[in-house]
């Protein structure tokens, strides 16, 4: 045999292989999607890497069903049931190799010290987490911060008036909102982005880190052989991101303002100055930023125990309670993950709290009955913008349910959420699917069932109150099950009642006694990566024509 063709048949024969086994002998060949699909997961990547997710993963399904295969070992899935078994309380899915491209690269080095709910997959560790900050996350204890919020709120109305009626970017001004909020919230200061009229260039920056995620995620064994060199992580993803077509990850400004003030604080502890910051990586150079700004001197043990003192009974602002925490239960809330937790509030927070406003407003605006219904509401129960979040849903119950049905239409997340299947293996539409197939809902397709949201395209927020029957509460509860903006059961957002008070609060603010009438104007865009950014809403704010009668 030449030599020529024994390469070539060396070559071929495995590939020829793979591609038989893959589309007509593996457990997943009989589960309809297209076929390249089932051959290789540049497919995926291909189409994910558009951006356009929130319309052609629902796309799949209104082709092949509810049970769409869209990798050689992954299968996109629709349905309650689905929804369910996959993300309700206790359910045996773990998290599928694709978060792991959201983890520091140093992650793997620390062990117990390691703080990322969104990559972990310790389940004992993650519980251990989640009850730390618990506490400082609860209603109760964001409203110990709502004097800071409130006194925003008023600067950033003043600001709207001052734009008189022109019209300006929606979501440039929600996120310019949502950065300097989250700040305050966080550490008592702000970067300013209100005073100076932009967002300081953040909303690009994470459009570029999130695209790459959502497109390298997909090869796990690539995303480790980058990450296994965690000083170098940030060099090796550039020739990533060009060979898969996407712009180069650059840092996010706001951390060139978060990370220096966060050391500057956990610094004045004794206990937290050890904490160390993770490894940079594509939008978060932390080590890079952390740089800029040296740990305080300590004199004596004296000082130290009067400003931690001082720390646990002020707990001015988010940063302060947490720390007051970890000073009171040292060994439950260790130094790293109060630094891990604070810095998530500005790498997490201000996209789904930029697009849940952004929708608030789009959807309330453009349904003009329903926006009477809530300024009426708000000011027959005389809810004022310093009116606490507990009291403002409890006696208007439509705000938050104006929010919920927004979240609905308008999801923070543009991708499946990918889990695997369990040791039991599992059977979705007759199909079996063996342990460690990969699977996921896509929520754009999960939200607008009408077999579970009736009239799904319809803003509605009345269908999360209901008449409090018996009937209409199991119906509730079944939509529940599958509204899934927060995620869902115990992997469910630790931020999603600091999103919820920061919602409500602007609401009423906005709308509420003395606040503005809104108009909009465009057709919303949304560039869904796993975290969904939306566009093309002009909005002008004005006062009340009817201000003073």
């Amino acid at each position: 045999m030449p030599q020529s063709i024994f390469i070539v048949l060396t070559l071929f024969v495995p590939v020829f292989s793979i591609l038989i086994h893959r589309l007509f002998i593996h457990p997943l060949s009989k589960v309809p999607g297209p076929k390249l699909a089932g051959v290789t997961s540049l497919w995926l990547a291909w189409h994910m890497r558009k951006g356009k997710n929130s319309v052609w993963q629902p796309g799949l399904h209104k082709k092949y069903g509810n049970v769409v295969r869209i990798a050689p070992n992954e299968v996109l899935l629709q349905g309650k049931e689905e929804a369910r078994s996959i993300y309700g309380a206790g359910s045996p899915y773990v998290k599928g190799p694709w978060y792991q491209v959201c983890a520091a690269p140093d992650a793997r080095l620390k062990g117990n010290d390691r703080f990322d709910l969104l990559t972990e997959m310790n389940k004992e560790q993650y519980r251990n987490q989640r009850r730390a900050i618990g506490p400082a996350y609860s209603i109760a204890g964001i409203e110990k911060h709502a004097k800071i919020l409130d006194e925003y709120l008023d600067v950033y109305m003043q600001r709207m008036r001052g734009l008189q009626g022109q019209w300006v970017d929606l979501t440039d001004w929600i996120h310019i909102f949502a950065l300097d909020a989250l700040s305050l919230i966080t550490l008592g200061t702000s970067p300013g982005y209100t005073e100076k009229g932009n967002d300081g260039g953040n909303m690009v920056a994470s459009d570029l880190h999130w695209a790459y995620f959502t497109v390298i995620g997909n090869f796990p064994r690539l995303v480790e052989l980058t990450q296994y060199f965690p000083k170098l992580n940030n060099y090796l993803m550039m020739p990533v991101s060009l060979a898969a077509g996407l712009k180069v990850p650059v840092g996010l400004p706001i951390f060139g303002f978060a990370v220096p003030n966060i050391v500057q604080r956990m610094g004045q502890v004794e206990s937290a100055r050890k904490a160390e910051l993770p490894a940079d990586r594509p939008g978060f150079e932390m080590k890079t930023y952390g740089k800029e700004k040296a740990l305080p001197t300590r004199t004596s043990d004296e000082e130290v125990s009067t400003k931690d003192d001082e720390v646990v009974k002020k707990e001015e602002d988010l940063l302060a309670s947490l720390l007051s925490d970890h000073i009171t239960k040292t060994e439950k809330l260790p130094p790293s993950w109060v630094l891990h937790i604070a810095l998530t509030n500005f790498g997490a927070g201000h996209d789904t709290l930029t697009i849940t406003i952004s929708a608030c407003i789009y959807h309330l605006v453009s349904n003009p009955e329903k926006l009477k219904r809530l300024k009426g509401e708000l000011k027959d129960a005389d809810i004022t913008p310093q009116t606490t979040y507990t009291e403002t849903v409890n006696r208007v119950p439509y705000t938050l349910a104006c929010s919920k049905e927004a979240m609905r239409l308008t999801p923070p997340l543009g991708i499946h959420l990918q889990r695997l299947v369990p040791a039991s293996g599992a059977s979705f539409s007759s199909h079996y699917l063996p342990p460690g197939t990969r699977v996921g809902i896509n929520l754009w397709a999960l939200h607008y069932s009408p077999s579970i949201f009736p009239d799904p395209d319809t803003f509605n927020p009345d269908r999360w109150i209901g008449d409090g029957s018996e009937e209409c509460k199991r119906k509730i509860g079944d939509m529940d099950a599958c509204w899934l903006s927060f995620g869902g059961g115990s992997r469910s957002c630790p931020g999603q009642h600091l999103a919820r008070v920061l919602t409500v609060k602007f609401l009423v603010a906005m709308f509420g006694v003395g606040g503005l009438d809104v108009e909009v104007r465009g057709t919303p865009w949304f560039k869904a990566w796993f975290s969904c950014h939306m566009g093309g809403i002009g909005v002008k704010f004005r006062e009340p024509v009817d201000r003073g009668r």
